[in-house]
């Protein structure tokens, strides 16, 4: 499966300053400099190993927590080169579906493009349970009580007002069945979103869970957060 770095920009960011960094601190050996220096280079080392490594662990557990039935339907918000939707399209047998959406932007990670996720959906044999659309998590094109499951994963954080993400967890809750599962995978607004879930009152068992370092985009002040939770009945 094809990977790719999420905001991409900010690595390169991270790294640029780095190196400049690096440079000005063995020109002048100023112990401040060095300082800086050795957090921003440990800044960008623990963003590589999330966004290339950790974060794969973090999804596949999230998702076999799950414990998905053969036929659900599953909606992927968000969805990239398809990780998520691909870890659980794996417990999956037709009639099951798994459904990723995304309006594949290279800003929010590289290489994201449908062509590339359904070419991973394609080498690993899952096109008889999963598939890809373009669509916004802010109108989903999917009629009331559809899924079994929705998921985003480091996805909502990128509506940049409140007032959206509140709006893509009203869309994912109006096509979730009832008693559906929803799981939310993302490293900012965790509180905003527990709290808006807890408040709409459609939702039983709303759970926050960190995720160590594995989920440390840069450090541990900016930690990967897992949500849960089941819609009402």
């Amino acid at each position: 499966m094809k990977k790719g770095i999420d905001a991409p920009y900010a690595l390169f960011g991270m790294s640029f300053v780095t190196v400049l960094l690096f440079l000005q601190a063995l020109r002048t050996g100023h112990t401040v400099l060095w300082i800086f220096t050795i957090i921003l280079f440990f800044s960008a080392i623990t963003y590589f190993h999330t966004s290339y490594f950790g974060k794969y662990k973090i999804i596949k557990n999230a998702v076999q927590q799950l414990k998905i039935q053969n036929t659900d339907k599953i909606l992927d918000l968000g969805t990239g080169h398809g990780i998520v939707l691909i870890e659980a399209a794996q417990y999956l047998e037709f009639p099951g579906q798994a459904t990723g959406i995304d309006i594949w932007r290279n800003g929010d990670q590289s290489n994201n493009s449908i062509e590339e996720t359904k070419s991973n959906i394609s080498k690993l044999g899952y096109e008889k349970v999963a598939n890809v659309a373009t669509a916004n998590m802010l109108d989903l094109p999917f009629a009331d009580n559809s899924f079994d499951i929705v998921t985003a994963s480091l996805a909502i954080h990128n509506l940049k007002s409140k007032h959206e993400r509140a709006a893509a967890l009203k869309e994912a809750t109006r096509v979730l069945k009832p008693n559906g599962q929803l799981l939310i995978i993302d490293f900012s607004h965790d509180r905003e979103y527990q709290v808006t879930l807890t408040e709409a009152k459609q939702y039983n068992n709303v759970q926050l869970s960190k995720t160590g370092y594995n989920g440390w985009w840069g450090g541990p002040w900016m930690a990967t957060i897992v949500i849960t939770a089941q819609k009402r009945k």
